[in-house]
């Protein structure tokens, strides 16, 4: 042990923390009746699992309402670094029910194997968000039955949610020396995809680069036989289909979006590749093309 001084120049005795006795344990500010306990938020997931319980140690339904009421606004993102069985997403979406209130929430958490009738905890948490959504909709289907005649009807909340995984890029590393390269080897150059990455896998990582939300609405359309996806409306027209000719690309021009993605090696030929950006600059010179 050791002497120091407070602000007041007075001594202050100082411990090791192994010489201090043990104390009692940390408790909560909140009641059990304002923030649940142990075995409420068993009976919360049981509610949604038909009697079961996957996950041993879940979050009071509760104590995430009552954090909602004291720190959340009906506009905000709520975060939850340690989803677990998602307590939360099922909080978010009844307070929306309850206020109208459009909050969003990103859940992260690391798919930890489990044992039973789900091989990953991430996969209960994307069951309870299902389960919590069709028990809020029935909800409020059964109240809108109650309602005298020519009362409006309570709208759903937002019930969707995605699942994102964490990953390398989908693109293979071509910042490669001459010396670990060989000619036989330039043909796997051809294509920069990835083995097994699929449309959706390269559209989801080119938003973020182009500051789109993940949330972001997403809709396919057929454009001269090929699939396009528009992301938020006309913010992104982005195709990554294999021949891909003038047709389609001139039809993603006339949508006018502000910016228009394709994989190099969708292009059918070299003549569609060469007047790519022509075609943008002749139909909506305010997009921005990019090639992948």
């Amino acid at each position: 042990m050791y002497f120091g001084a407070d602000g007041l120049g007075q001594p202050n005795l100082k411990r090791f923390l192994s010489e201090v006795k043990q104390g009692i344990n940390v408790s909560s500010l909140w009641k059990s009746n304002e923030a649940g306990t142990n075995d409420s938020a068993k009976k919360d997931i049981r509610a949604l699992f038909d009697g079961d319980s996957p996950f041993d140690f879940p979050k009071p339904l509760m104590l995430m309402r009552r954090i909602l009421d004291i720190a959340s606004s009906d506009e905000c993102t709520v975060l939850d670094f340690f989803s677990g069985s998602a307590s939360m997403a099922q909080a978010v979406m009844e307070k929306n029910a309850e206020d109208g209130g459009n909050r969003r929430f990103v859940l992260v958490q690391i798919p930890e194997e489990t044992t039973g009738q789900f091989s990953t905890l991430t996969e209960i948490g994307e069951e309870r968000i299902r389960r919590a959504g069709a028990k809020i909709a029935a909800e409020i289907d059964e109240s809108n039955k109650q309602l005298e005649l020519g009362a409006d009807p309570k709208p759903y909340p937002d019930l969707g949610f995605r699942v994102i995984r964490i990953d390398s890029s989908n693109f293979k590393d071509f910042y490669l020396t001459p010396g670990e390269t060989s000619q036989e080897s330039l043909f796997d150059f051809a294509d920069n995809v990835k083995k097994g990455r699929s449309d959706l896998d390269l559209l989801f990582e080119v938003l973020p680069k182009l500051g789109i939300p993940y949330s972001a609405k997403i809709e396919e359309r057929m454009l001269a036989g090929k699939k396009v996806f528009f992301v938020d409306g006309d913010k992104l027209a982005a195709c990554f289909d294999a021949n891909v000719g003038f047709d389609t690309i001139e039809e993603m021009a006339k949508a006018k979006p502000w910016y228009a993605v394709i994989r190099d090696s969708s292009m059918a030929d070299d003549a569609t590749h060469a007047n790519y950006e022509e075609l943008f600059r002749t139909y909506s010179p305010d997009t921005v093309p990019q090639v992948i």
